[in-house]
């Protein structure tokens, strides 16, 4: 009886774990996707594109938004409201979390260089291309 009970035990710890596992892979998957979608949402939403920051701790999640003065000041409804139906609708696993929403107003040269967006540098395809270019010919004499 007492090798039943330590089994029923190990069984329990493992299929624990694996839940609180599995609810973590949910969370920070479900953020990394909202913090893709949300930029979208709200460009929609406002006819310009916000630099998003998000930060998540054990139970809150820190949104961070910046637009320009421009639209800051156009903006003709609540939209702290707006990213909170946004999260209630499509990330139901984030809405149970503490969800603090901070507007601030970007930079100029925030516009200019977004680190998300891929950057392709012809220049560097191009030395890449002659240098090899150089090898293969060298090899050929």
């Amino acid at each position: 009886m007492k090798k039943f009970w330590k089994n029923l035990f190990t069984v329990g710890a493992i299929a624990g774990g694996a839940y609180v596992g599995f609810k973590g892979y949910q969370r920070v998957s479900s953020l990394n996707k909202m913090s893709k979608t949300l930029p979208d949402y709200l460009e929609d939403l406002i006819d310009e594109r916000p630099k998003i920051n998000v930060n998540m701790s054990f139970n809150s999640l820190s949104i961070a938004i910046g637009l320009s003065s421009f639209a800051i000041e156009n903006i003709d409804f609540d939209l702290d409201e707006q990213v909170n139906r946004y999260i209630i609708d499509y990330y139901p696993c984030l809405s149970k979390m503490r969800i603090n929403i901070s507007q601030y107003i970007k930079s100029s040269g925030e516009d200019k260089y977004d680190l998300e967006d891929e950057f392709y540098n012809v220049q560097d395809v191009e030395q890449t291309e002659s240098y090899y270019e150089k090898d293969s010919e060298e090899e050929e004499k």
